[in-house]
């Protein structure tokens, strides 16, 4: 299984519940309807995105991060991807305080 490279260097295993438990947050915050299904499909395909990005078994968070935008993106989700892409600019701005 491969590892993830965290924006402080640190690298911790690859969870793919958290990346369904971020595109639920996505999906809560447009309180747009949803199933687990489609969450656990969503998150499958987002490891298949970043599957290129992959290098020695690492991938940056940051490349996890686009590729769950990208997903969202294409299976038609746009208002879902646009909250997931607001929630990532404010952490962005509270990391950079």
């Amino acid at each position: 299984m491969y590892q993830v490279i965290k924006r402080d260097g640190k690298i911790a295993d690859f969870d793919l519940s958290k990346i369904a438990h971020a595109i639920k947050l996505a999906f809560d915050a447009q309180e747009k309807q949803y199933n687990q299904d489609i969450i656990d499909f969503l998150a499958l395909k987002v490891t298949a995105n970043f599957q290129p990005k992959i290098q020695n078994n690492l991938v940056a968070v940051e490349d996890v991060q686009d590729s769950v935008e990208s997903v969202l993106v294409q299976a038609g989700y746009d208002d879902v991807a646009k909250a997931y892409i607001l929630y990532r600019k404010q952490r962005e701005k509270i990391r950079n305080m």
